[in-house]
Formats: structure tokens, C-alpha cells, sequence
């Protein structure tokens, strides 16, 4: 399966068409019969969908209402809008305000799974916003810290905001770059122009032009109408470039010309454009060494490094685990109306002593599965993260012995629990616990888990 797409479209013919072209591409679709409908399902099934297609003329909740709902309670999900000509323009101000695209009708079946191709891969690479309660005292445009790494990041992003300069984002994956990114922008003089994010990873090559720099009639298949690229479209705003370090070789001297004369072309067009938009660009490869390759253009490097803003692993800010794990706990039993749940001392002395190769990301995520696994009040040991490693050594101290041995008993009830929850279905199993069934028959090898009460 390819992603999960929800489709919100009164039409019944119309949504019948949408549901085969995406299914035979793999994609499973789930289908709401207007924008009240759409929002209902989302609210009980949240982080279920990796992107939303919604007509914008609907009764009772129309596409641009559920729009806005869904930038206020789902603002990872992409939202794509499909739309009628004399609609364009709702579209095109709905992607200044976050939408991801929009298709019109009548509609290309190259150019719905084009969108559709993309918004799923930027869903799935994107580095997901945490909100903390406004109660949240470490809270700072959605993001938690009072460790000393953090608190020098903090005085960066301020000073990189009130400056005019492109900014680079460093740092590894799960980090944070995107809620960086967005920091910068809505405490700069451009907060009230839009804030246009682009992954370069998530675009096919061969599409990279006609994505950022748009395109006109009739320039390749599928091209049945003029469309502005997502550059354009962050005039007077914030244009983020997410991987920038992917960004294929031939464009990268287009993107040059861009932030050295502000012009460029559309694809199929002759007419040259501009847009007035400041360039943050993210990146968790080492852009040096992408140089020394010969994959990455020395003096566009050297354009987008106006000011470096290096985000530390979580590794690095041990403070901050627990603040940012309270913050996760609290806001996804809201989602999933649990109630309050708390962490035992237990649980807490894991999370502080786990490494995060996966950072902040992961931290969310072990969170998440914790609250969906837990049955009481508290999250215990068992409930947490599947993937916490085995930290043993040889050179181990009895307590951390202890520790370990710990760690591997948690993994062993959690997998029970999980195949008890599933009705001894070891392959439902890894997709409640968001393994490979692979992955999970492995780790049944490896801790011994049949050979007790699974």
C-alpha cells in the first residue's frame, strides 16, 4: 500500500472516479460525502490519512472551510483542493495559506497522481509540528527547551529572523528543521506573507522545474492549464527548501539565478517572472562532502549559508527529554480522548538513558505508541518505544546489567501484548506496533518471546 488517502467530494460519480484512479495505484481511500463528513472522520481517526483531496464547492463544509479545519487541528496533513476554473484563485490564496496543491476540473489522471505522488512523500518526510499546551511553560513556537544547546539555537533563530540573509538549517534527522523554519518566519518582517515549504527529496527529477518554478499550458503531459510554481507563490513570504541537498544538479544553477536576480521562467513559458521571497533551506546531509562529490554547486552553497543555524541531536539535550516526552503525552491523549496518563518513575529513567538515534521524531513517535498501548492511568515500561536498543556492554556494571535485562523484558511483554491484542496474528501484530512483519518475527527469535505466555 501506498499511502492512505481520504477524499471529501459530494459528488458521487466524481468521488467514484477519484477512489479508482488512486486505487489502482496502490493507494488505499477512504471516502466522505462533504467537508462535515471529511472532518468527523478525521477527528476519529487521527494521523490516519497521509493526504486529503477535497472538492472546494461542498454543502454543509466546503473544501476551503475544511481546509482551515484541518491547518488548525491536523497541520501535518497535506491538503490537496480540486477545483473548478472560476475557483482558481480560492485555490491558489488556500496555498499561500498551507494548502499543499490544487488540481482542476476537469482533472488529468497523470496530474491528480502527480500531486497526489508528492504530497504523500512530503507527508512521510517532513519533520511533523508538536504543539505544547499553552500551559507548557518551556513551550516557544511549538517547540519545548531549557537546556543550554537549546537555549544558544534560540538566540541564533532570533538573530536570523530579524535579518534578510538566506538561512541554512543543519542537523539530523528528526531534529526539528521544519518547526525551526517556521520560527524564523513568523517572528520576521515577512510574517503576515505566506510560508511555502518544499521538500527536494519528494519531487521526482524530472518534475523538480515545473514544481518550484511552475509551468504553463501545454508544456509537458498532463500540463492542461497555466499553474504557478510554489517560488511564485511565496512572494512577499517565506520560500523553505527542505533537503536542499537534493535538489537535482540542473537545477541548482536555476535556483542560483533565482537568489541572485530574483528572475525566472515558467516551464513552457518565455516570459521572465520575479518574486520577492526569502530563501531558509534545511538539510541533514553534510553539503561539504556533497560538494567534494561533485552533487552540490559550491557557490550555491555558499548563497544559502548566509546564516548556519546547527540544530543538536536530542543526544545532546538531556534536559529537554522529559519536558518534550510531557508535552507529546499530553497532547496525543488529547487527540485520542484518553485522559490523563502519566509517566512511572520507571518509564522515565528509560527515556533519559535511551540514545534517540531517530531524535525528537522519535520520541514523539514512542509516545504516541505508548498512550495507543497503555491500558491504565500510567505509562509503564512495557508500553514504551518497541525500539529502544540494547544498550548492554561487556564491560556493563551490575545496575546496568540490571538496566538492560529490564529493557529486554519490556520489548518481551509488549510484543505479547500485541500479539494477545491481535488474536495471535503475528502479522496484524507489527502493524499495531508500526514494525515489518520481519522485523517483529526477528525480535521473537532474538528475546525468546514464545517460549513464554505470547
Amino acid at each position: 500500500m501506498r499511502g492512505k488517502i481520504l477524499i471529501a467530494e459530494d459528488d458521487r460519480n466524481l468521488r467514484k472516479v477519484l477512489r479508482a484512479m488512486l486505487m489502482r495505484e496502490g493507494y488505499e481511500v477512504t471516502e466522505a460525502v462533504d467537508g462535515a463528513a471529511a472532518a468527523s472522520w478525521l477527528a476519529a481517526n487521527p494521523n490516519r490519512a497521509d493526504a486529503l483531496v477535497s472538492d472546494i464547492r461542498m454543502p454543509k463544509m466546503d473544501g476551503l472551510a475544511l481546509f482551515r479545519h484541518c491547518r488548525e487541528r491536523h497541520p501535518s496533513l497535506p491538503v490537496i483542493l480540486v477545483t473548478a476554473y472560476g475557483t482558481i484563485g480560492d485555490a491558489v490564496e488556500a496555498i499561500r495559506s498551507g494548502a499543499f496543491d490544487y488540481i482542476t476540473k476537469p482533472f488529468d489522471e497523470a496530474e491528480l497522481l502527480r500531486v497526489v505522488g508528492n504530497a504523500v512523500r512530503t507527508a512521510a518526510g517532513s519533520d511533523r509540528e508538536m504543539s505544547a499546551s499553552p500551559d507548557a511553560a518551556e513551550e516557544w513556537f511549538g517547540m519545548v527547551g531549557r537546556s543550554p544547546a537549546w537555549l544558544e539555537v534560540r538566540k541564533v533563530i532570533e538573530k536570523a529572523a530579524a535579518s534578510p540573509f538566506p538561512v541554512l538549517i543543519t542537523g539530523e534527522t528528526g531534529t526539528g528543521k521544519e518547526l525551526v523554519a517556521r520560527a524564523i518566519h513568523r517572528i520576521s518582517g515577512r510574517r503576515e506573507g505566506p510560508f511555502i515549504k518544499v521538500n527536494g527529496a519528494a519531487i521526482p527529477q524530472t518534475l523538480w522545474e515545473a514544481e518550484v518554478f511552475g509551468y504553463e499550458k501545454g508544456a509537458f503531459t498532463g500540463a492542461v492549464t497555466s499553474k504557478p510554481g510554489r517560488f511564485e507563490l511565496a512572494d512577499g513570504g517565506t520560500f523553505f527548501l527542505d533537503e536542499v541537498g537534493e535538489v537535482p544538479y540542473p537545477m541548482q544553477g536555476k535556483l542560483l539565478r533565482v537568489l541572485q536576480d530574483r528572475e525566472f521562467e515558467r516551464v513552457g513559458g518565455v516570459k521572465t517572472l520575479t518574486a520577492d521571497a526569502r530563501l531558509i533551506c534545511a538539510s541533514n546531509r553534510d553539503l561539504r562532502k556533497r560538494m567534494e562529490a561533485g552533487k552540490f554547486r559550491e557557490d550555491l552553497f555558499f548563497r544559502i549559508n548566509g546564516i548556519p543555524v546547527q540544530l543538536p541531536s536530542l543526544k545532546a539535550r538531556q534536559e529537554d527529554i522529559l519536558p518534550l516526552a510531557e508535552v507529546f503525552l499530553l497532547r496525543t491523549c488529547a487527540e485520542m480522548e484518553r485522559g490523563r496518563k502519566r509517566l512511572t518513575p520507571e518509564s522515565v529513567e528509560i527515556l533519559e538513558r535511551y540514545p534517540w538515534p531517530g531524535n525528537i521524531r522519535e520520541l514523539e513517535n514512542a509516545v504516541g505508541r505508548a498512550v495507543a498501548l497503555s491500558e491504565g492511568e500510567e505509562i509503564t515500561p512495557p508500553d514504551l518505544c518497541l525500539a529502544l536498543a540494547d544498550l548492554a556492554s561487556e564491560d556493563a556494571t551490575p545496575e546496568e546489567t540490571r538496566f538492560h535485562e529490564s529493557v529486554r523484558e519490556h520489548k518481551r511483554a509488549i510484543i505479547r501484548r500485541a500479539i494477545r491484542n491481535a488474536g495471535g496474528n503475528k502479522t496484524k501484530a507489527a502493524e499495531i506496533l508500526g514494525l515489518t512483519p520481519t522485523y517483529l518475527y526477528r525480535l521473537i527469535r532474538v528475546l525468546v518471546v514464545e517460549n513464554k505466555d505470547s
